[in-house]
């Protein structure tokens, strides 16, 4: 380990390194759950409201190029959310960014019950979706930075996979809470919607703040104090030293490399972090994240959101059967993340990547094709399972790619260009479906998978067994590609 003339850098690097050697335990599995149900009530209120207003469509006669834009009416707040939370977070903290979209969230969630009209259901949502997207973007990163190198990718995939819960849920709630009366139904599923993110805001209210952002802002003290309670916590024993022995005695980093102390902050506009996305390495980082993240997102909330309505319009469905179909589905994508997680530490990331959206292109070409309600049961279970897991990977993935002083920035403004993904694949899927129909539509996904594929594999970079604050010699640059 590199020990500085500046004895703070040098304990910043042993309290680092404290961290990352320190062995998964009670308090590591703790976030992980908090974070996983912060996941599992964004993908529950986007599938049941989904549903909702899927079944609103099918009652209010919307046509199909108004009816796009209303079920993309929440990704225009996630966009914004995402991208202003994740440069707030960096400047003044994650937690507190967290804590603060759950309640906006909520308080919108019960005000979208009282809409009566289209364009007030499009502006409530909207604004649930700033408070939804800010809170998602910021889990992963918040997590990863308490998390060692050697185990990063499973507890990130895990944490993500709690999404799958979410659309189970939904499904299951749907037929019981919308089907019997959808007039009145859609409006208790915006109530049911908030009340779970009330009781997680309670659970909330002693989550540490990273050590990681604590060091980034000089505040030394503080990260301490987190790092030796994780370490008691995990049965491990903070022997009280001085800043000197401290560095004698630190251990050897996990992941190959020496950690690099994070760099005091010095004075930024608000809009520094976004610009600093786009400078030296970062540039290349950014084009293909962002790429990868508007596809895969797109892809995947344009066909969930569109699922309940084209099964009604296109193949026939009671709006009951095709909530049971979307059911089928949603429960697909648990093996689709738990796979996901068991590979995520055993191979390269970018090649998981593509190895999942390979298998949705597949998947998506079964949809177009199928002639029997079991193959499009199978072809839409099996483009779930992979258009889902492969979030658990490109999560873990883009949270490692960035450091620790814009990492927030760099995953909300990864998730933000996602979800104009996810706002663009709703809309152009009900101006191609009144144009081109079922099947087409279905092949457009496959285009779009297949370019992710060729940008992953091309253009990707190798991340796995990094430690998050690795400083990468120019000269390897090439080498990681």
């Amino acid at each position: 380990m590199t020990t500085s003339a500046d004895p703070t850098a040098a304990q910043h690097a042993v309290l680092l390194a404290r961290l990352d050697n320190l062995k998964p335990g009670r308090p590591h599995r703790r976030l992980m759950v908090m974070g996983g149900l912060g996941y599992t009530f964004d993908s529950f209120d986007g599938q049941l409201m989904g549903y909702a207003l899927s079944a609103l469509i099918v009652i209010w006669a919307i046509p199909s190029s108004i009816s796009g834009w209303l079920l993309s009416s929440i990704f225009f707040g996630y966009l914004v959310g995402a991208v202003v939370a994740g440069v707030l977070a960096d400047r003044f903290g994650r937690r507190r960014l967290m804590m603060t979209s759950l309640l906006v969230f909520c308080a919108c969630s019960l005000l979208m019950g009282t809409a009566h009209s289209v364009p007030e259901l499009f502006v409530w949502r909207a604004l649930a979706g700033l408070g939804i997207g800010a809170e998602t973007a910021l889990i992963t990163p918040y997590i990863s930075e308490f998390l060692p190198a050697r185990v990063r990718g499973r507890f990130v995939a895990r944490t993500v996979g709690f999404l799958a819960f979410g659309y189970v849920l939904a499904g299951v709630l749907a037929p019981v809470i919308i089907s019997p009366n959808p007039e009145v139904g859609w409006r208790i599923a915006a109530v049911v919607t908030a009340l779970p993110v009330v009781l997680l805001l309670w659970w909330r209210r002693s989550l540490p703040e990273s050590p990681r952002y604590l060091l980034s802002r000089g505040r030394y003290e503080e990260a301490l104090t987190v790092v030796e309670d994780f370490e008691r916590r995990s049965g491990v024993e903070s022997a009280a030293r001085s800043p000197r022995e401290e560095i004698q005695a630190a251990p050897a980093p996990v992941g190959g490399a020496a950690l690099a102390a994070e760099p005091q902050p010095a004075r930024r506009g608000a809009l520094a972090p976004l610009a600093a996305l786009w400078k030296g390495r970062l540039a290349r980082t950014t084009l293909v994240i962002w790429l990868l993240w508007f596809i895969l997102t797109g892809v995947n909330y344009g066909f969930a959101s569109w699922l309940p309505a084209l099964l009604v319009t296109a193949k026939g469905f009671t709006l009951t059967g095709s909530f049971l179909f979307a059911l089928v589905t949603a429960l697909a994508q648990i093996p689709g993340y738990y796979l996901a997680s068991v590979l995520i530490e055993r191979m390269e990331r970018k090649w998981l990547i593509a190895i999942y959206a390979t298998a949705g292109t597949v998947s998506a070409v079964i949809v177009a094709l199928a002639q029997t309600n079991g193959v499009l049961l199978l072809g839409c279970a099996l483009l779930a399972a992979f258009t889902n897991g492969v979030a658990a990977v490109y999560y873990a993935y883009t949270s490692e790619l960035y450091p620790t002083s814009v990492r927030a920035t760099g995953m909300g403004a990864a998730s933000a260009i996602g979800r104009v993904g996810a706002i663009a694949a709703p809309v152009a899927i009900g101006y191609l479906y009144a144009v081109i129909g079922f099947t087409n539509v279905f092949l457009v996904l496959v285009g779009a998978l297949a370019l992710a594929v060729v940008v992953v594999v091309v253009f990707g970079e190798r991340t796995s067994g990094r430690s998050l604050n690795e400083d990468v010699p120019a000269e390897d640059e090439a080498a990681r590609a």
